[in-house]
């Protein structure tokens, strides 16, 4: 070998060198301090997201000696916290996590509030069942991916989901009891999409959002979610449904629905946890509205962690 070949061996071996230690120099420091890295907002933009809903349109009034007496509508309940915290922890590594807020946020991820029926174009207008079945096919028809109820406590992550089908998690809250293979219907408490502009929820938007433009009434009675279903899984099956009732912790080993006094019931929660269980729902709507239960929405997350209240037990999955 020449002069000037051992010259470009090297000179070839430090550059490899160089450039060996030069990438793991910067992972280390980027490591040490992640806010060098350029593409530090794009981290975790692939990922497919779970979106979170609020509906902060309800004035939250507050008169007891924690928080002042007040008015609000922006949320202060502890729980909603420790709902959200379990969410993240388990769900965190293959979902992004985005939190709708209220009417105000929807209108901002659908384009303006143009974009949203006549009857929604009101950052404080009451959202119920009929406008709630709008919001949630118009997110899943323009970005797809798993809408859940966030007044839910997660027991472990979802897990990778189908890229292909479409997945309607638990059972309907209408009927007292089910059988082993879940109710007639799914709940609409979690419903994955698997891409943006699935046609399904493109056609069920549409639906929806005339139903709220006409302002007809009646959709609190009809529950036309339920119907809407029945339509769109008929008509659209060749593109991959699936239903999976026992996700979602709903239903004891009866079948019959589990309360909402089982859930704040003292001790151990009166139901058993099955395996397969991913997420336990409450009744957000009925744990709002009775006066029997303000207690719990007052309580801290340390109060609601040093009770002996079945949700604790639940929560830390002590069961």
């Amino acid at each position: 070998m020449s002069p000037f070949e051992r010259l470009l061996l090297i000179l070839g071996i430090l550059i490899i060198i160089a450039l060996v230690y030069g990438t793991l120099y910067s992972k280390d420091l980027l490591k040490k301090n992640p806010f060098l890295d350029k593409h530090l907002l794009e981290r975790g933009m692939d990922k497919p997201v779970i979106w979170l809903y609020y509906d902060n349109s309800d004035v939250n009034s507050r008169s007891w000696a924690d928080f002042g007496a007040r008015g609000s509508r922006a949320l202060h309940i502890p729980f909603l916290n420790m709902c959200y915290k379990r969410i993240v922890k388990h769900n965190h590594d293959l979902y992004r996590i985005e939190v709708i807020g209220g009417l105000a946020g929807a209108a901002e991820r659908l384009g303006g509030w143009e974009q949203l029926p006549p009857g929604l174009r009101d950052p404080i207008r009451p959202v119920n069942d009929e406008e709630m079945n709008y919001l949630r096919a118009a997110i899943l028809a323009k970005y797809g991916g798993l809408w859940l109820s966030p007044y839910s406590i997660c027991l472990k992550p979802f897990g990778k989901l189908p890229k292909e089908k479409s997945v309607f998690f638990g059972m309907d809250l209408d009927e007292s009891y089910s059988g082993p293979n879940g109710t007639t219907l799914p709940g609409f408490r979690a419903i994955w999409s698997p891409k943006p502009h699935h046609p399904m929820f493109e056609e069920w938007m549409a639906v929806a959002y005339k139903r709220v433009a006409e302002k007809r009434g009646g959709g609190q009675i009809r529950k036309d979610e339920k119907w809407d279903f029945v339509r769109f899984s008929e008509a659209y099956v060749e593109t991959g449904i699936v239903v999976d009732p026992h996700a979602e912790l709903s239903r004891k080993q009866d079948g019959k629905r589990i309360q909402l006094e089982d859930l704040l019931a003292s001790g151990a929660p009166p139901f058993d946890v099955p395996p397969h269980s991913v997420y336990v729902p409450f009744p957000w709507t009925e744990l709002r509205d009775r006066e029997a239960f303000g207690w719990f929405l007052r309580m801290s997350e340390e109060q609601i962690m040093e009770s002996d209240l079945a949700v604790k037990f639940i929560y830390k999955h002590i069961v």
